[in-house]
C-alpha cells in the first residue's frame, strides 16, 4: 500500500492519508459528507427519471390512442368526408386516415337488483376497419374481455367496469344529445314527449394501461354514433396517423393547402400543449429545485474541511515550514473535498440506479405497510410508476454534483493555504 501511495502525488497521498477512518470526530463529520453528497445525487437521478418517464410515457399513451393530426369543420359536422379522407392519404406522409364521431353521453346500468347507477362518459364512434391504422384502441392487445363486435354495442373502459360493476352481457342505457334536443324541441313546440334511451350491450372491455381512458371513455361502432347524435352519414371529424409524429405540424400546414376552406386541421401538439407544457416546466422547476439539496450535502463538506483544517493547523505550519507551497498546501485539502465528490458520486449513482430498477417492488412494499397509495392511478393516469433514465441527465446531475462539491472545499483549503508557520505553530 506505501509502495502505491508513493506513486501518486505528494497532495494526493497526504490527502488520503488524513482521510484514513479513525475514531474522531472529523471522520463522523467526513462520513456524513459523503452521505449527504450520495442522498442527494440519488434523489436527483430519481425524481429526474421518473419525470423523464412520465413525459415520455405519456406522450406515447397520448400517440397510441390519439390521432397526430385531427381534420373537422368547426362549428358544425363534416359531410362528404370521403372525399377529403382521399386527399389526405395522398400524402406520403400519411399511414392512416379514419372518420369519427365523439362525444359525453349519460348511461344508466340496468341491474336485476338494486338501484341503477349513472354515469356521464365519453362516447367515441369508428370505423373498427380503418381505426386500427391510426390508434392502438381496437387492437386486440388492449381487449381483456368480450369481443370487438360493436354492431349495436359497446367496449367500455376497465375502471368504467369496476366502477358501475357491469360485465359482458350486461346491458346499458344510453342517453344521447339527441334525445335532449328532441326534448327541448318539443317543450318550444307545446308537445309533451317521452323519449326513451337507446340500450347497448356491453360487448367487451379494453384496459389500455392508461387510467384517463379506461375511466371515461368507451367505443362503439361509427353507425351507431351516428344515430346517438342524428348525424346521418356525417361525421364530427376524420383522424389522422402518420409515419412520424414528430412531421405533424409540417404536414398540417401541407393540408391546408390541399383541403377545402372552412375545416380545421389541429395537431396532437395543439390539443395537448398546456400539458405537455406543464410538464416540461415541472421537470426544469423540480431540476433546479432539486439541485439545492446538493447544495446543502456540499456545506457537509465545507464544516467537515473548516474542521479538519483547524484540527490540522500545527501540521500546516509544519509543511510550511519544511518548504511547501501554499498552493501544494491547497491542493492536499482540496483533494479531500475531491475524494469525498467521487466517492459521494459512484454511491450516490449506484444506490439511485438500484431504486429505479426496484422502484414499483418498493412502492408495493410501502403500501401493503402503510396502507397508502402514493402513486394513484386515478391522479397519475398510470397503473405502475413509469422511469426512463436520460444520459443527458445523469451527465448534468454528475458534472454539476462534482463542481459543487468542489467548490465546497475551496474556501477552507484556500484559509489552510493562508496560513503562515508562526500563525500555525501558536495552536499548538
Amino acid at each position: 500500500m506505501s509502495l502505491n501511495l508513493l506513486k501518486l502525488p505528494f497532495e494526493l497521498t497526504l490527502a488520503l492519508r488524513y482521510l484514513r477512518p479513525k475514531r474522531t470526530f472529523v471522520s463522523v463529520i467526513t462520513l456524513i459528507s459523503i452521505i449527504g453528497v450520495t442522498l442527494g445525487v440519488a434523489v436527483l437521478i430519481i425524481v429526474m427519471s421518473v419525470m423523464s418517464g412520465f413525459d415520455l410515457l405519456l406522450r406515447e399513451r397520448l400517440l397510441n390512442f390519439n390521432y397526430h393530426i385531427k381534420v373537422f369543420a368547426e362549428n358544425r359536422v363534416m359531410t362528404g368526408y370521403s372525399e377529403v379522407r382521399d386527399k389526405l392519404l395522398q400524402n406520403e406522409a400519411v399511414k392512416g386516415v379514419a372518420p369519427f364521431v365523439i362525444g359525453p353521453v349519460l348511461i344508466e346500468t340496468q341491474p336485476n337488483e338494486g338501484l341503477p347507477q349513472i354515469d356521464t362518459p365519453f362516447i367515441r364512434g369508428v370505423d373498427i376497419e380503418l381505426e386500427r391504422t391510426v390508434s392502438s384502441l381496437v387492437s386486440t392487445n388492449s381487449l381483456v374481455q368480450g369481443s370487438m363486435d360493436l354492431s349495436e354495442g359497446l367496449l367500455i373502459g376497465s375502471e368504467i367496469r369496476s366502477r358501475l360493476n357491469l360485465k359482458v352481457g350486461d346491458y346499458l342505457a344510453v342517453h344521447s344529445a339527441r334525445s335532449f334536443h328532441r326534448i327541448r324541441e318539443s317543450q318550444e313546440e307545446g308537445k309533451e314527449v317521452v323519449l326513451l334511451p337507446d340500450d347497448y350491450e356491453v360487448r367487451g372491455v379494453i384496459d389500455v394501461d392508461f387510467y384517463e381512458y379506461n375511466a371515461k371513455f368507451m367505443l362503439t361502432s361509427l353507425e351507431n354514433a351516428q344515430d346517438l347524435y342524428d348525424l346521418g352519414d356525417a361525421v364530427h371529424g376524420l383522424g389522422v396517423c402518420l409515419e412520424d409524429a414528430s412531421l405533424a405540424e409540417v404536414t398540417r400546414e401541407q393540408f391546408l393547402k390541399v383541403l377545402p376552406a372552412g375545416l380545421v386541421v389541429r395537431t396532437w401538439e395543439d390539443e395537448n400543449s398546456h400539458l405537455l407544457e406543464a410538464l416540461l416546466v415541472e421537470r426544469n422547476v423540480m431540476f433546479y429545485l432539486l439541485f439545492f439539496v446538493m447544495i446543502v450535502a456540499a456545506f457537509g463538506i465545507t464544516s467537515s474541511q473548516i474542521t479538519f483544517v483547524v484540527q490540522r493547523t500545527p501540521e500546516i505550519g509544519t509543511l510550511n515550514a519544511l518548504g511547501a507551497t501554499g498552493g501544494q498546501i491547497m491542493r492536499v485539502f482540496l483533494y479531500q473535498s475531491l475524494v469525498v465528490a467521487i466517492l459521494g458520486l459512484v454511491f450516490g449513482f449506484g444506490f439511485g440506479l438500484l431504486a429505479l430498477e426496484f422502484r414499483n417492488e418498493f412502492l408495493t412494499f410501502l403500501r401493503v405497510l402503510t396502507g397508502f397509495e402514493i402513486f394513484p392511478a386515478s391522479i397519475y393516469g398510470f397503473q405502475a410508476l413509469p422511469a426512463e433514465i436520460v444520459i443527458s441527465d445523469l451527465v448534468k446531475i454528475g458534472v454539476g454534483s462534482f463542481f459543487i462539491c468542489i467548490l465546497a472545499g475551496l474556501l477552507p483549503a484556500w484559509n489552510a493555504s493562508r496560513l503562515k508557520p508562526v500563525e500555525a505553530f501558536r495552536h499548538e
